[in-house]
């Protein structure tokens, strides 16, 4: 059997030198789940890429894949938060490594003459990495860390650079020495000890972290723990800070607003209401910039909803949807009248169905305080259908369209249509699944409400 795993291994890794791409093997000697993982960097995160089993009594492991670009990558255990089990790498087309992982490093046997600096530059900063990521196997303290921390600092203009022929490289290599000591020097602060430190014993070097500097950098955001690195960073500097030492503060210490989303991101995952979320939101969500960022945006607040509306007289979950003439309508804009929010779509029967009893309840409370919002859920290619719906039928009231099944859905747990809910003069939650226009309990509803 172990034959034929390693037969495997070899004809996959043989078979890529057909193309273009990156190939790795190695073994893995090392704890793990009896995954070996691959992972690329995404605004300053890890994302896996793939996983290798690891094979016979040495943990054996093969990747081979077509990178998007010449970054970094990382190799290491299936904790992808986590620096400890982790190595950096950088990758470019046609690139092959070979890499030996033992109980505490690594050593390459095959590898780009980049690959090579990465391991020499790993190999310097050995003695402060292993006591700042493997804290329950060193044991170490600030009394032997500080001092291991300065010596290395000193040295470093000992490290002679080897011409690699590669510009973007070594553009790349030299933010990678720096970030690199800064992740291990704040990485140990935040882990635990046995001993800790007074202000009077920090080395000089946490005070000359110039975070704005650094997370200012144009490729920031490729670079793996990016976010978990610039939180060390500004924990140490903020214990420099008078008065509010929050992380909303620490934000504004940023100067790449991507990260500055994932921060407010990372930290808005433990908000419990939806007032809350709102006030972060507020304030940051100019900062939720990429579509992961919106999609994880869109999940706290779907996690939150779930909780919440699961009672009545509770704030509403707002969104936001342009009308046919592109003027963006949220629920909050809303407030002093009640709303009926219709859900629906051009392909649904039974939402077509309860247009004339809709029609009918809108002409019977005409002149009072409500508003009636038609929420399309068509998919963004039948805009124009949509919008073509609207006019055949004649629909009144508010229409908006929402793209498919976007936030709205999510928010209020919509699995079909049409779903109508009901929201009071305060933009409180009546029903977020209220009886429809042909059942005569919705009128009574809404005239109880409006009567209020």
């Amino acid at each position: 059997m172990k034959k034929l795993l390693y037969s495997a291994i070899a004809l996959l890794l043989a078979s890529s030198s057909v193309f273009a791409g990156v190939t790795v093997k190695g073994t893995w000697q090392r704890k793990s789940d009896g995954n070996v993982y691959l992972y690329r960097v995404e605004n300053g995160r890890l994302v896996e890429m793939a996983r290798s089993s690891t094979m016979g009594d040495n943990g054996a492991f093969g990747f081979y894949f077509q990178p998007q670009q010449a970054s970094f990558y990382v190799i290491g255990d299936k904790e992808s938060n986590a620096l400890n089990n982790k190595y950096t790498f950088y990758f470019k087309t046609d690139d092959a490594l070979t890499v030996s992982v033992n109980d505490s490093s690594y050593t390459l046997s095959q590898a780009s003459i980049e690959n090579k600096e990465m391991e020499r530059w790993h190999n310097f900063l050995f003695p402060i990495e292993h006591k700042a990521v493997n804290f329950s196997k060193t044991r170490s303290t600030y009394v032997d860390f500080f001092p291991e921390l300065e010596a290395t600092i000193k040295a470093i203009p000992s490290f002679k650079l080897n011409k690699t022929k590669n510009a973007t490289f070594d553009a790349a290599f030299a933010f990678h020495r720096e970030m690199s000591l800064y992740a291990y020097a704040n990485h140990y602060l935040m882990t635990p000890r046995t001993k800790h430190p007074v202000a009077t014993d920090f080395p000089a070097f946490y005070k000359t972290e110039d975070v704005k500097k650094m997370s200012a950098y144009p490729g920031v955001t490729n670079y793996p723990f990016a976010v978990r690195i610039f939180e060390g960073m500004v924990s140490t500097q903020m214990k420099n800070v008078e008065g509010d030492r929050s992380w909303k503060n620490a934000v504004t210490m940023i100067s790449n607003d991507t990260l500055r989303g994932e921060i407010a991101l990372q930290n808005g995952a433990y908000v419990k209401t939806y007032a809350a979320w709102q006030e972060i939101e507020q304030t940051y969500g100019q900062y939720f910039i990429t579509p992961s960022q919106v999609e994880r945006k869109t999940q706290i607040v779907a996690e939150i909803a779930k909780k919440e509306l699961a009672n009545t007289k509770v704030p509403a979950i707002d969104f936001s949807y342009p009308d046919a003439n592109g003027k963006q309508i949220s629920l909050s804009s809303l407030k002093g009248k009640v709303v009926l929010v219709d859900v629906w779509a051009t392909w649904c029967g039974p939402c077509k169905a309860e247009i004339p009893s809709l029609k009918a309840l809108e002409e019977a409370l005409r002149g009072k305080d409500i508003v009636f919002l038609g929420v399309s859920v068509d998919e963004k290619k039948d805009y124009e259908k949509w919008k073509q719906f609207v006019d055949k039928e004649g629909l009144k009231g508010t229409q908006v369209f929402a793209s498919g099944w976007s936030e709205i859905t999510k928010y209020y747990n919509i699995k079909g249509i049409p779903r109508f809910m009901v929201f009071n003069k305060k933009g409180e939650v009546v029903s977020i699944d209220a009886p429809r226009p042909s059942e005569p309990a919705l009128k009574k509803m809404l005239l109880e409400e409006i009567a209020k």
